[in-house]
């Protein structure tokens, strides 16, 4: 096992005790969609945690908006907003369920990748993330990749709806927070096959949901083991494509997408820090580069692209 990981702050025990609250259960297999059991999914795989940084991590909470800023990542990739003490109240994006391949991965548990739009888990004041999104991986048995939509209140266990997804669909991704309610509503609805879900939730109990970034990431899942978290390998999905990103803040007076004069926007490149592995379970050496984004295009659109140095 790697040397353990925090994540965003967040205690690693809590982190054991919501996996062990909700381990995963995949749908069954429906007719040309690739799902896997419960079985063959390690309880022990959380698809997102907060960002965990490399080096220095996000600047200063700053209040004036700035241009596009450059940071590195163990598990993100993609794009944050967020501005001093701004708060968020919506963010959405269409997501392209991109084709996984798994030859190669013989690591530990498979190889993984989380694909989602959230609020929360960017600043290091923040321990929860509000997300909602798509987990797409390897179980590490089988050449057959695993598609299963998630939401998920971080730090409680992640959860999903018994639908099923294959690459191209089309997905519409939001997460909602009515400040009437103090509730999240997490959407996500399929226009290519129809399939859709919302669920509306609290702020995990004993925690704070500042709502102080909002994100559309890709990511490399976390395992946790006892009190060891490690990020896994990130599965070879090629290319995830976001587009139409669209952000709110909570007053609803600015509305934008991931670049906009009214927040700071921050591009995640992910890079190992030296505990990161390949498909097949080899160390990465410490600055080399997992997922990178494309730059924005309309402000609003862009995609993650996976790197060779994986494996």
């Amino acid at each position: 096992m790697r040397k353990p990981s925090r994540a965003g702050g967040v205690a690693v025990a809590a982190l054991a005790v919501a996996l062990t609250a909700g381990a995963f259960t995949f749908a069954p297999a429906s007719a040309g969609v690739t799902t896997v059991t419960s079985s063959k999914v390690p309880a022990s795989i959380q698809p997102s945690t907060p960002l965990k940084a490399v080096g220095a991590g996000p600047g200063a909470a700053a209040s004036v908006a700035t241009s596009v800023t450059s940071l590195q990542s163990v598990n993100w990739a993609g794009y944050a907003a967020s501005l001093g003490t701004t708060t968020f109240r919506f963010v959405s994006a269409q997501f392209t369920v991109p084709t996984v391949d798994c030859t190669g991965v013989t690591a530990p548990n498979g190889a993984w990748s989380g694909h989602w739009v959230g609020l929360d888990g960017f600043r290091s004041s923040s321990s929860t993330v509000e997300q909602i999104g798509l987990l797409a991986g390897c179980d590490g048995t089988s050449t057959t990749p695993v598609y299963a939509p998630f939401w998920e209140m971080f730090p409680n266990a992640a959860n999903e709806p018994n639908i099923p997804v294959s690459p191209g669909d089309v997905i519409s991704l939001s997460v909602y927070y009515n400040k009437s309610t103090r509730k999240f509503t997490l959407s996500y609805s399929d226009a290519t096959n129809g399939q859709h879900f919302t669920r509306t939730r609290a702020c995990p109990a004993g925690a704070t949901c500042r709502r102080n970034s909002a994100e559309t990431i890709s990511e490399a899942p976390a395992e946790v083991t006892g009190s060891t978290v490690s990020i896994l390998p990130l599965a070879n999905f090629q290319t995830a494509s976001f587009a139409n990103v669209s952000i709110t803040n909570t007053s609803g007076t600015h509305r934008g997408g991931l670049q906009s004069s009214f927040w700071n926007t921050s591009k995640i490149t992910q890079a190992s820090d030296g505990t990161n592995v390949t498909i097949a379970g080899d160390p990465i050496a410490a600055g080399t580069a997992l997922d990178i984004p494309t730059a924005l295009s309309l402000k609003r659109n862009f995609s993650d692209q996976w790197q060779a140095a994986n494996g």
